[in-house]
């Protein structure tokens, strides 16, 4: 067992990044209900889209052929036998001479292969005059021009954003096949936290921020949550805890209990299960060093440190992008950005170290400045925009140098 035993943020990311990723279960979802969710299965269009025939413009519909040589001196008049707009089913079909209004979206008449933009005609009566010749096809959107029936319009393994919702929408689709969720049971763990429910805060107590951080911190990888209370420090009790979320979900995340002091039960109780793989306890950060990190079969445990902002530093430098790519949302790098250093930051050589930062402007340029309180302090978190990662090795980080923030 690697009690205390650090490691180096390197390892440990590699550690997370070689764990497989197992969707197997889906479920059918209402189109509303799939946006973040992976696609489970192909999906095939049932239907052409558009199924019908439809202008670009506004304009009239007529047959090509009858307006070659038209131009600004020289109209060419078609006889307006129909109005069309978007919605109508077109009544009539044109013969050589005529022509049908017909409104952006609106459906094409039968033998009409054109539209003359309304620009390009004076109406007299029922007489259009046509001052611009057009070709066949012209501003006329075919059958099947966007999908075409029986084609994949959503390939299996796909993240469903807007535009995904959108083309499913287009097609018809009322239900689409996504993998299920992955389940996270979330537990808050010490005999000196209470909820917010209680008003007269006795000496010794604090009020439990992890899980009110960390439940949304969770939930915005795409995982499902089931939060499960606070969990004194007796070893009855949180075995108990333990052995209910393990049995609940697929993977479990305790705040609080990770050193191996007399107070701290989780490595205790870790060690009573059967086929427990404790794959780390430690790891060389800072804030966070005592995280612990197991595989119990094809379940999985993390249990971070006590203090909101360690707790929240081991949460997001690990195990977000670990979440986002069980559940297939986008890694957290995407919402990252580079920016220079306002000042000087010194750090703790030994100790790769995540860093609250603010984004301040500067001269007209934004800049990462320090948060100055530490892990001890929620406020380090509610003041910081985001955080940065400084190397093991590095002292100090120059004004000027330039470094990623990555956003809360």
């Amino acid at each position: 067992m690697k009690f205390l035993k650090t490691i180096k943020v390197k390892e440990f990311k590699e550690i997370l990044e070689s764990v497989p990723i197992l969707r197997n279960e889906e479920e059918k979802v209402d189109i509303e209900e799939s946006f973040n969710r992976i696609i489970s299965r192909d999906v095939i269009s049932e239907i052409n889209v558009p199924h019908f025939r439809k202008s670009r413009m506004d304009g009239y519909a007529c047959i090509a052929e009858n307006t070659f040589g038209a131009e600004e001196d020289n109209f060419i008049e078609l006889e307006l036998i129909e109005v069309i707009q978007a919605g109508d089913i077109p009544q009539k079909s044109l013969i050589k001479g005529q022509c049908s209004y017909v409104a952006t979206g609106a459906a094409i008449p039968e033998n009409a292969n054109s539209v003359v933009m309304v620009e390009f005609t004076e109406k007299e009566g029922n007489s259009i005059l046509i001052s611009k010749a057009v070709t066949p096809g012209t501003y006329i959107i075919e059958i099947g021009h966007d999908i075409k029936e029986k084609s994949i319009i959503v390939k299996k393994e796909s993240l469903v954003d807007l535009a995904t919702m959108g083309i499913l929408a287009s097609a018809g689709s009322k239900e689409v096949w996504v993998f299920k969720q992955p389940k996270v049971s979330l537990l808050s763990t010490g005999n000196e936290i209470v909820s917010q429910d209680v008003k007269n805060l006795e000496i010794g107590k604090i009020y439990d921020v992890n899980s009110v951080v960390l439940k949304r911190a969770i939930e915005n990888t795409g995982v499902l949550v089931n939060y499960l209370g606070i969990i004194n420090d007796d070893y009855e009790e949180l075995k108990s805890a333990l052995d209910k979320a393990l049995e609940i979900s697929d993977i479990v995340i305790l705040s609080g209990g990770t050193s191996k002091g007399e107070g701290d039960l989780g490595p205790q109780v870790l060690g009573k299960y059967d086929d427990i793989e404790i794959m780390v306890h430690g790891v060389k950060i800072k804030p966070g060093k005592p995280i612990i990190f197991t595989k119990l079969k094809k379940k999985i445990i993390f249990i971070l440190p006590g203090y909101p902002t360690s707790a929240l530093s081991c949460f997001y430098v690990f195990i977000d992008n670990f979440l986002r790519r069980l559940s297939g949302y986008p890694l957290k790098d995407r919402f990252s950005k580079k920016f220079e250093l306002g000042e000087r930051i010194y750090s703790t050589v030994g100790r790769h170290e995540f860093k609250a930062v603010k984004i301040k402007e500067e001269n007209g340029n934004k800049k990462i400045f320090p948060i100055k309180t530490g892990s001890e302090a929620m406020s380090t978190i509610f003041l910081a925009d985001g955080y940065i990662e400084i190397e093991e090795l590095e002292s100090v980080l120059e004004r000027g140098d330039t470094r990623r923030v990555y956003f809360f």
